[in-house]
């Protein structure tokens, strides 16, 4: 199947006072039409960084170095300002990670669901509405028509993540990148937002890269997914491979830290170490520092990715050795 967006070696820098943040360093991803790919990964990885570089989202300090993020052929890295404009939220759209800071407190959700129609699919006021009103009915709100006049604090965490959902869907994007989209949300509203992404993809046949830390829900959602560490991807692949062999020392140490209901243990496992500074360049291996099985080998020299069967990349020259 063909790739309907690709980046290829992205990097992207933050340049703050003191020392510059290599936030994410060579970056690789590719997403199939109707793919959907979970990207996960501890907290300041380069997940959401990633993310908003596929939209040019990336505002001072921060800086996309280089790379490249083909769209249907076309580098969105080199495009001007009116032509960016056309593609984000027309034919990319994205959830944010918390509605409540995403949507304007002083502006009614209506509004804010119209004003998206209005600029992508040029409609009039009465047609944006009416519109605005169906898709509130598509993501499960009750009273669409009503609840156009309501204001973001009158709306529940899952009822606001709904609105983000209808404001990302209202121009049809051909990719969706959901940052979360269950963050802060109780387990209940986490499975019914979840569902209703799946739901609204099979029936419009988009591409959705799903950002999270959980692993259950990539499980049950993913293709394929991508694993990231210190703003490296470390392992990607089919997603049942993966999670059947992990091949990636992080990858294993993140499985082997998710409890099992069949085991009784005093203490959860964990990956010894920190996560290290990101204002230089490594040497060798970025996880060398916490990995079980590395070797004076890791620190040599930059470590490309290998192919140790179809359909999987792995970061790492020792990939599946035996930990001790």
């Amino acid at each position: 199947m063909e790739n309907i967006l690709e980046i290829d070696d992205l990097h992207v820098k933050f340049s703050l006072a003191e020392r510059d943040v290599l936030a994410v360093r060579g970056v690789s991803l590719s997403v199939k039409k109707g793919e959907t790919i979970g990207l996960v990964g501890e907290s300041g990885c380069g997940k959401s960084v990633t993310a908003f570089s596929i939209l040019r989202l990336i505002n001072p300090p921060g800086k996309i170095v280089s790379g490249s993020i083909i769209y249907k052929g076309d580098d969105i890295l080199k495009m001007d300002g009116p032509s960016i404009r056309a593609i984000r939220g027309k034919e990319i759209a994205m959830i944010f990670q918390e509605p409540m800071t995403s949507l304007n407190p002083v502006l009614t959700i209506g509004y804010q669901i119209m004003e998206s129609i209005i600029l992508h699919l040029s409609m009039n006021k009465k047609e944006a509405r009416e519109y605005a009103a169906d898709l509130l009915a598509q993501v499960g709100i009750p009273d669409p028509s009503a609840r156009l006049n309501s204001y973001p604090h009158e709306f529940s965490g899952g009822m606001r993540q709904r609105v983000m959902i209808a404001i990302a869907l209202s121009a049809s994007p051909s990719i969706l990148i959901a940052d979360e989209p269950t963050t802060a949300l109780d387990v209940t509203i986490q499975a019914q937002i979840l569902d209703l992404l799946m739901k609204i993809q099979e029936a419009r046949g988009m591409s959705l890269i799903l950002i999270t830390h959980d692993l259950g829900v990539v499980a049950n959602m993913a293709d394929t997914i991508a694993i990231m560490y210190a703003g490296e991807i470390m392992e990607q692949g089919e997603t049942s491979l993966v999670y059947r062999n992990p091949l990636h020392p992080y990858t294993r140490g993140l499985f082997d830290a998710i409890p099992k209901i069949n085991e009784e243990r005093a203490m959860l496992n964990t990956i010894p170490g920190t996560v290290p500074t990101l204002s230089a360049e490594p040497e060798g291996c970025v996880y060398h520092p916490r990995c079980p099985i590395g070797a004076e080998e890791c620190l040599e020299k930059k470590i490309p990715f290998i192919q140790p069967g179809e359909g999987r990349q792995v970061r790492c020259i020792r990939a599946g050795a035996q930990i001790s």
